[in-house]
C-alpha cells in the first residue's frame, strides 16, 4: 500500500511539473497529444482512410498517423510499411506516466538514455523532457545519486535573509522552443526558494543579464548571485550586468 501511495504521489508530481513546462515553454506544435485530441485524430484518421476523394489534410494525416484497433479499442500509431515492422504508437496524455514507469522498471531504474532507447522503441512522441521530468521524480533513482555522492561533505550554504544569495541557472529547451526562445532562465532565491522563470532566445550573457535587469528592478539586487554554469559564466553575466546598471536611466 505505501508503495502504491508513493507511485500516485509521484504520478500527481510528474503531471503537475510537466503542466508548469508546457505552460511556460507556451507548447502548442509539440509531440504532446492530450486525450480529447487522441480521440479527435483517431476519427479523423479513419475518416481520412475511408474518404474516397481525399483533401491535403486527409494525406497528410494519413502520412504520420494510422489507426490500430484491438478489441474494439482503437489506437493512434505511426503508418507501419510492411508486415515486417513494428508498430510504433502514439502516447497520449492520460498513459504517459504509467508508460515512462512500466519501461524503468523494466529496465532496472535504468537512466535517460536506456529510457529513450526503450521507450523509443514503441512510442513516437515521448520526449526527452517527458523522460528527464519522469526520472527527477524516481526516489529509487534519487537515492542511487546520494549514495554515489555519499562520501563528499559538502558544507551548506545558509542564507540569512532575503536576496542575501540568488542562484540563475539555464534550462536548455532547444530541442522543443517556443518560436524563438530557446531556453529557460532559472533565478532562484536561496532563503525563501522563490523562483522567477523567464524564456531567453540564446544562453549568451549579454541576454540573461538583460533579462535579470527586469527582475533586479522589481526584487532589487541579491549581494551574491551564484550559478551552476560555471564561474567564467557567472563573470559575465556580472560584467554585463554592471555596464547595463551604469548606462540605465533611472
Amino acid at each position: 500500500m505505501a508503495t502504491e501511495s508513493r507511485i500516485a504521489l509521484m504520478k500527481e508530481r510528474f503531471y503537475i511539473t510537466l503542466a508548469s513546462l508546457r505552460t511556460l515553454t507556451n507548447a502548442k506544435n509539440t509531440a504532446y497529444i492530450e486525450d480529447e485530441r487522441y480521440k479527435e485524430l483517431i476519427e479523423e484518421v479513419s475518416t481520412a482512410k475511408i474518404t474516397a476523394r481525399k483533401t491535403s489534410r486527409d494525406y497528410w494525416l494519413l502520412r504520420r498517423y494510422d489507426v490500430l484497433t484491438i478489441d474494439q479499442k482503437s489506437k493512434l500509431i505511426f503508418p507501419v510499411k510492411d508486415t515486417t515492422s513494428t508498430i510504433i504508437y502514439y502516447a497520449c496524455d492520460s498513459e504517459l506516466f504509467d508508460i515512462l514507469h512500466e519501461a524503468h522498471i523494466q529496465i532496472g531504474h535504468g537512466g535517460r538514455d536506456r529510457m529513450m532507447k526503450e521507450v523509443g522503441s514503441h512510442y513516437k512522441n515521448i520526449t526527452r523532457k517527458d523522460i528527464e521530468t519522469f526520472l527527477e521524480l524516481c526516489e529509487t533513482c534519487q537515492q542511487k545519486q546520494k549514495n554515489i555522492k555519499k562520501g563528499i561533505v559538502v558544507k551548506p550554504i545558509i542564507s540569512s535573509e532575503f536576496n542575501s544569495r540568488c542562484q540563475v541557472d539555464l534550462i536548455d529547451f532547444q530541442s522543443q522552443p517556443d518560436v524563438d526562445n530557446k531556453f529557460i532562465m532559472v533565478y532562484q532565491d536561496h532563503l525563501t526558494k522563490f523562483v522567477v522563470l523567464k524564456p531567453l532566445k540564446t544562453k549568451r550573457a549579454e541576454e540573461v543579464a538583460h533579462t535579470l535587469l527586469d527582475i533586479f528592478t522589481l526584487l532589487g539586487a541579491p549581494a551574491i548571485l551564484q550559478s551552476d554554469n560555471g564561474r567564467d559564466f557567472s563573470n559575465r553575466i556580472i560584467e554585463n550586468l554592471k555596464t547595463y546598471w551604469k548606462n540605465y536611466s533611472w
